[in-house]
């Protein structure tokens, strides 16, 4: 028994450090569309240009030649791993920080909505735009729904005991909501209005993971996640 009792804590605090960790790691993903983007023979717009872009396989003649009549991304293996790593990551930190969240329903509506956004995100690595422009949008649709509604989900779990951390969770699901609803309505340049839907979740993940890494208050509680 005592031993059960002693290992309980040690047991969360990995779980804590791993999820972290794996959320943290999701910031990498900023630098793969940094690099992926650099790599383009003609200038990658932000503003125009949607992040499936950047993963597009097809890229025949000669640069001069592909810049002027059709998308080519050289590094298109760094972005669309980068899809795919973006997944894994997010549902290890969903799995290994589910304690955070108070058990019941909330709890299993947020891990479930995580999962979807993390298969989603990996399955655009593995079909990307130009080589079946369909099932990439069916594959990808689900994350852009998914990530925002479990940001919510978590806000209001989290809003009786993290009331802060709450608010900001609560504000970047609201602005990628607002970011989908833009997309929807053909508001604004689709290359801005994706990443307004997408971004907010990216950068509260990594957020939540430092957080979650600095919560050492967390790891006494009796509760095992």
């Amino acid at each position: 028994m005592s031993v059960a009792r002693t290992s309980a804590p040690a047991r969360r605090q990995l779980a804590v450090r791993v999820g972290g960790a794996a959320w943290v790691l999701i910031a990498l993903y900023f630098v793969a569309e940094v690099v992926t983007a650099r790599a383009w023979p003609r200038p990658y717009r932000v503003r125009t240009n949607s992040v499936s872009n950047l993963g597009v396989t097809g890229c025949d003649g000669s640069a001069a030649q592909v810049a002027a009549v059709r998308l080519c991304s050289p590094l298109h293996t760094v972005i669309n791993s980068a899809f795919v790593l973006t997944g894994v990551l997010i549902l290890v930190g969903a799995v290994c920080l589910r304690g955070f969240l108070p058990p019941g329903l909330l709890r299993r509506a947020a891990l479930a909505l995580f999962g979807i956004a993390a298969v989603s995100a990996a399955l655009t690595g593995f079909v990307p735009i130009d080589v079946d422009a369909h099932l990439h949008q069916v594959v990808a649709t689900p994350t852009f729904v998914a990530r925002n509604a479990a940001m919510i989900i978590v806000a209001i779990g989290l809003y009786g005991r993290w009331r802060l951390f709450a608010l900001w969770t609560g504000f970047c699901g609201l602005v990628g909501i607002v970011g989908m609803a833009a997309i929807l309505l053909r508001e604004g340049p689709f290359g801005i209005t994706e990443r307004l839907a997408l971004y907010p979740f990216t950068v509260w993940v990594v957020t939540a993971g430092f957080s979650a890494l600095r919560a050492r208050a967390w790891l006494t509680s009796p509760e095992t996640p």
